[in-house]
């Protein structure tokens, strides 16, 4: 088994299956397409990794309605702890990158190591089925859920919600940032914008970090178009 296969605890009948999912389409293109990348897998991963998680949800929570469970996997599933989870496998060991790419740091962006998880739930099931990648993601992913707040109420999370909105509808991940701490320390005020692709989309005050981030939320949640929110 190669180091990677060890990793993973599984063995690939087609070894090209996993080179393609760590194969960047940076380091392709600058084969000029004699290999090929990982955003095929990828698209698969991102649909494997819904089913195998919503199963696994409904299995867990049988009392949440369908609102709730989808809040629950969209905290799951997005670019901080699918990055995490690749860290945790050094998947940025295995990567090939083109050489623009891994001079930027490309191996340790967020984002890519996302991706790259995700081509590799994609190689696995291409390679052994859907037995073996449900095992292997409810192994990765079962601290994750054991860790949810079981007081956190999923239907009024506008954090999760517009995360679940903008991963649909643009892929990416919202991004918080403190632009403010105000009052004294026994009584402080924070503002926080919350942005997509650099762009502000709200800003939210509150007693708290979280607080100021959930109302940053609820407001850029407002803000976008009936349609695209709901």
């Amino acid at each position: 088994m190669t180091e990677l296969e060890t990793k993973l605890q599984i063995k690939f009948k087609n070894e090209s299956l996993i080179a393609r999912a760590m194969t960047h389409k940076s380091f392709a293109h600058e084969l000029r397409g004699k290999l090929e990348h990982n955003e095929k897998l990828e698209f698969l991963g991102d649909a494997v990794l819904d089913l195998v998680l919503g199963e696994y949800l409904m299995e867990l929570f049988p009392a949440d309605g369908e609102g709730s469970l989808s809040k629950k996997r969209a905290s799951l599933v997005n670019e901080e702890v699918l990055s995490k989870l690749a860290s945790e496998l050094e998947l940025s060991k295995f990567l090939q990158l083109g050489k623009g790419e891994a001079t930027t740091g490309g191996a340790q962006k967020p984002r890519l190591l996302g991706s790259a998880y995700e081509a590799l739930l994609g190689a696995i099931f291409l390679d052994g089925g859907f037995d073996v990648v449900r095992e292997f993601v409810r192994r990765e992913f079962t601290k994750l859920i054991e860790g949810l707040d079981p007081a956190q109420d999923f239907e009024r999370d506008y954090k999760t919600r517009l995360q679940e909105v903008m991963q649909r509808d643009t892929k990416e991940t919202p991004v918080y940032e403190i632009i403010s701490e105000e009052g004294p320390p026994h009584a402080r005020v924070f503002t926080v914008c919350v942005r997509v692709k650099e762009v502000n989309l709200a800003t939210g005050t509150g007693k708290s970090k979280k607080a100021a981030e959930q109302a940053a939320a609820q407001k850029a949640l407002e803000l976008l178009p009936k349609e695209k929110s709901s």
